[in-house]
């Protein structure tokens, strides 16, 4: 099982902070996606080139949104990367997205 952390020198603490950006917006808290948002987007892409990256920072970004509360828009999530201009398929698009299905 994956498990995430909340080290900041970690890939996944990277990542959660660079996704800390994007949790508002998933989460319906913010209408609009932001310029800060769509960096960090193509930060998390930076760390994940195999599967087992992509599935361990999936993890830490599903840890934040279920550490954030509330629900997740899957709309806006599942569209996230491409409105940024970003090929990833790490971000979470609902609170019960299974991260070990990721290829």
């Amino acid at each position: 099982m994956l498990r995430a952390s909340s080290d900041t020198h970690s890939d996944c603490g990277i990542a959660q902070t660079a996704f800390g950006e994007c949790v508002s917006y998933v989460t319906g808290q913010d209408p609009s996606l932001s310029d800060q948002c769509c960096r960090g987007v193509k930060d998390i892409k930076e760390p994940t080139p195999t599967v087992d990256d992509r599935r361990a920072i999936c993890a830490c970004l599903l840890q934040e949104l279920k550490d954030a509360g509330g629900s997740v828009d899957s709309s806006k999530a599942s569209g996230l990367a491409g409105a940024c201009g970003v090929s990833t398929n790490v971000i979470p698009t609902s609170l019960s997205f299974d991260c070990s299905k990721l290829s």
